[in-house]
């Protein structure tokens, strides 16, 4: 004897909970990204017109440490903190340290470029463990 075979329906009913649904009432969904856009640019305005502002700058060469020394120098390196404008870097081995440390100039001015102003002054290596 053969078995009926269950039949697959062709169509999807979507439930009112589907981004579809939301997507029909264009109107709705452009007020909604205006708000958006409003909410953007006052968290714009108020990071960029406190100290939050240039914090986030100054630590976003911790995000960014590879891209600013570039991908030799990044993958030997890390930084670990950043106080009183010296920036402590762990580095994978002495040979790393002391070439690191006859590039310093060069290193402290890309991560000032960096940021756009003059937050590390010096730079101070470790061996990591």
């Amino acid at each position: 004897m053969m078995e009926k075979k269950k039949k697959i329906p062709r169509t999807i009913h979507f439930t009112s909970y589907d981004k579809f649904d939301v997507l029909k009432n264009r109107s709705e969904y452009k007020t909604k990204s205006r708000a958006a856009e409003e909410l953007g640019s006052v968290i714009n305005k108020i990071v960029s017109d406190s100290d939050i502002g240039k914090k986030i700058k100054k630590f976003n060469i911790f995000n960014h440490w590879s891209d600013i020394v570039g991908s030799d120098i990044g993958n030997k390196t890390n930084p670990e903190k950043l106080l009183r404008q010296t920036l402590y870097i762990s580095v994978t081995s002495s040979t790393w340290a002391n070439e690191l440390s006859l590039m310093s100039g060069q290193l402290i001015k890309k991560i000032n470029d960096f940021v756009g102003e003059t937050v590390v002054k010096e730079l101070r290596f470790k061996t990591a463990r």
